[in-house]
């Protein structure tokens, strides 16, 4: 090294300084010149479809999720209506157990009711009056049909659709009667519409009520029986419910086919003719039907002998008969 006359020291030449300028070309000459081999060292490393197959797997992952989510809603679903039967079921069991449970209280009760001893009221004396009787309560019932009135009126329709039958009526007419206890009382009606106008025939003559002992029975069924040897004209019903209405009875029995005729009811249609009976009426007395023949060949009979019934407090009864009327 020189030193210089003002005192600095020079570390490199002017040549070493090329030296270096020339090794630094170099070194970007190689970069440049190896520059597409490394581009291809990388993209063989990493292919080109690698991209696409990883959004490829990134899709399929989601559509494995949202059907994985369908697939956990729909055992939720049927978790949840699982659930619901078996609720069903235990509350099914539960109304059964207690309507078991009710049955079994209630026929306890009648077994207490039926063990309890029978209450003996004490003989009157001089200080303490006795007990006031009082009337007892008899049911009466034929075939299923049921009254606790005393007062009975049968009022039969001898209307000439009604012939043929003679042994169903008859039957039914015997049953009624044979029924009623020594409590009742008892009337007995026939009535048809004939072309002098309304006719009605009673037993007991004068619109009276007969009480019920093994004689009347008797004589109450030979008189009904005597009715159906007269059948003929139609059924004039609103004339027999106006005497019947106006009488003693409580109960009414209406025993007929269920066919009234408009020209013999004031013109009255089946429906109409059951509004004025049931006007008339006014809920003072109970109305039941019997309807007896071959019913089930005519519309409407069923209905109105029904409905009569069912508006007038009444229970309603068909029977059958094997045999052909007049009308059939």
């Amino acid at each position: 090294m020189k030193r210089r006359g003002s005192g600095d020291i020079e570390i490199f030449s002017l040549s070493a300084i090329d030296l270096f300028a020339a090794a630094m070309g170099a070194f970007a000459l190689l970069t440049i010149v190896l520059m597409p081999y490394y581009q291809k060292e990388i993209q063989e490393s990493t292919p080109e479809n690698a991209i696409a197959d990883l959004a490829r797997a990134a899709e399929n992952s989601v559509v494995m999720t949202v059907e994985q989510r369908k697939a956990v809603e729909a055992k939720r679903s049927a978790a949840a209506a699982n659930v619901s039967a078996i609720k069903s079921e235990a509350e099914r069991l539960l109304a059964e157990l207690a309507g078991a449970e009710a049955a079994l209280l209630e026929k306890r009760a009648a077994a207490a009711a039926e063990a309890e001893p029978a209450v003996e009221v004490p003989e009157p004396t001089d200080t303490q009056p006795g007990p006031t009787p009082q009337k007892a309560i008899v049911s009466f019932r034929f075939l299923g049909m049921k009254t606790v009135k005393d007062d009975i009126a049968v009022a039969l329709d001898l209307n000439r659709c009604m012939g043929g039958h003679e042994a169903s009526i008859n039957s039914a007419m015997e049953r009624i009667i044979s029924s009623l206890q020594d409590n009742h009382r008892l009337q007995v009606l026939g009535f048809q519409q004939t072309d002098s106008g309304p006719r009605i025939q009673t037993w007991p003559n004068g619109g009276s009520l007969q009480r019920v002992s093994g004689s009347t029975r008797a004589e109450a069924i030979r008189f009904s029986e005597g009715l159906t040897t007269r059948f003929g004209g139609s059924a004039s019903m609103i004339h027999v419910f106006e005497t019947l209405l106006a009488g003693p009875s409580e109960a009414i029995f209406l025993v007929s086919d269920g066919l009234p005729n408009p020209r013999a009811n004031n013109g009255l249609q089946p429906n109409q003719l059951i509004r004025e009976i049931t006007r008339r009426n006014g809920g003072r007395k109970e109305i039941h039907t019997v309807v007896v023949g071959n019913y089930f060949d005519y519309d409407g009979t069923v209905e109105f002998m029904e409905r009569l019934a069912e508006q007038n407090g009444g229970q309603f009864l068909a029977l059958a008969s094997a045999a052909r009327g007049v009308c059939d």
